[in-house]
């Protein structure tokens, strides 16, 4: 680390010290001074479409619990950099879909320039779907909105390189969260050391419930997948590439096997493959030059040429896992999500160096690995043969990784914050000296 980063790190510590002390007074008074029988105000952040399935299974039961009141605060996903990418477009993206979608959904964007005030809602407390200030107008950063309501985060994937952590877990939004709802302990602990401070007097909480999403999984299984229409093959392989090359985000193998996939695919008839990437890969790939419109094109108009082959660009996607027979994946928040389902997962790395985290190096053991075209077929082959000497050992991975009760994830949510909602001024949620690091 230079000489500028490490100054960096300890301004942004000072800061947060600071912050610490000045947002305690006010804290305690937005603590909430409830009578049994009051209701517990919750908004929801959505913005981030892909990741409200990893909430909606915490939002579903919040919806049905009597003591819950919730509402949906839509935010336009063209927001960076705190401002609106066109400033004369005053449409919510964000809001139009989710009230096509059913949900009874509120605009936070009333009209140019002019966001809705949220304190006027009296929330008791406000999850995010994406940790980001820079993603936010800002007046909806993680600094004013943690003056008059508490923060509650639960990430939309599993952190699965240690280098990823500083983002996934950066200072500027997460020095304002107040409860961490974290999807393993590795990260529990991690978010603890980093705000120690905060942990100690009671401005946070990280508390080790897992992750939500993994039962929306569960509760998928069963259900139609239109994804796989097209297919009439029983052995069915789905392939995640990741969304970007930059080896500092883990880079992806599209380019790898891309051309090679298809032509294996050509010459397997009796194999099906569904290509889903990463709503944002293809995006990406053309600012970045890497691909260009008629490549694109290109490669589009190839998969609609084979009839085993089809591209999923639809936003769900966990009733596809249970009636595929394989995945094959870059590093991905999709492969923990799979693992679950106690199907093979064929994890291609890539030469980025990035350090995986310790759950991921677990996971990974019961993974195969194919470091290139030749090993990969291989694999599919041999699976498809019925060959998975990694059977046992996933299923007994998957109790260790994730916990034995995947389905009481979004119960244990609500149980934690029926335990803090109904807190009277100055007492302590059980455990909050050392940020509530039991699991519930």
């Amino acid at each position: 680390m230079s000489l500028y980063q490490k100054m960096a790190f300890l301004y942004g510590d000072m800061m947060a010290a600071l912050r610490s002390f000045q947002a305690y007074g006010s804290f305690k008074k937005q603590q909430k001074s409830a009578v049994q029988g009051d209701k517990i105000r919750v908004g929801f952040m959505c913005q981030y479409l892909p990741a409200w399935g990893k909430l909606e299974p915490v939002y579903r039961l919040m919806k049905e619990a009597s003591d819950f009141e919730v509402v949906l605060l839509c935010v336009p996903m063209g927001i960076h950099r705190q401002k609106l990418d066109d400033p004369e477009d005053i449409a919510n993206d964000t809001y139009e879909y989710y009230k096509a979608q059913g949900y009874d959904a509120v605009n936070t964007l009333i009209g140019k320039d002019r966001w809705l005030d949220l304190e006027t809602l009296k929330l008791d407390y406000l999850f995010f779907t994406r940790p980001y200030n820079s993603y936010m107008p800002p007046q909806y950063s993680s600094h004013e909105v943690s003056r008059y309501t508490k923060i509650c985060v639960m990430l939309y994937a599993f952190t699965l390189m240690e280098e990823t952590y500083r983002s996934t877990l950066n200072r500027d939004f997460f020095c304002n969260v107040y409860l961490y709802f974290a999807e393993d302990r590795y990260a529990m602990e991690k978010q603890i050391r980093a705000f120690s401070r905060r942990h100690r007097i009671g401005l946070q909480r990280s508390v080790y419930v897992g992750m939500a999403a993994l039962a929306d999984i569960y509760e998928a299984k069963g259900k139609h997948a239109g994804a796989w229409e097209f297919s009439g093959n029983e052995f069915r392989v789905m392939w995640t590439p990741r969304w970007t090359t930059d080896k500092a985000l883990g880079g992806s193998n599209f380019f790898v096997y891309q051309k090679p996939l298809l032509a294996y695919a050509d010459r397997h008839p009796d194999m099906d493959f569904l290509f889903r990437p990463h709503p944002l890969m293809f995006e990406n790939f053309r600012k970045t030059g890497e691909l260009t419109e008629q490549e694109e094109q290109e490669y589009r108009d190839r998969i609609a040429e084979l009839p085993n082959v089809s591209l999923d660009e639809s936003g769900a996607y966990a009733a596809s896992f249970w009636k595929s027979s394989v995945l094959v994946s870059d590093i991905s928040g999709m492969m923990p999500e799979y693992f679950v389902t106690g199907k093979p997962v064929v994890y291609c790395p890539t030469d980025s160096g990035l350090r995986l985290a310790e759950s991921s190096v677990k996971l990974i053991s019961g993974c195969y690995i194919a470091h290139n075209e030749a090993e990969l077929f291989d694999i599919l082959e041999r699976l498809q043969r019925g060959e998975d000497p990694l059977r046992e050992k996933r299923r007994a991975l998957i109790p260790e990784l994730f916990g034995e009760d995947i389905m009481g994830i979004p119960h244990r949510v609500l149980h934690i914050m029926r335990e803090d909602g109904r807190l009277l001024p100055g007492k302590e949620a059980a455990g909050s000296k050392i940020g509530g690091n039991e699991r519930t």
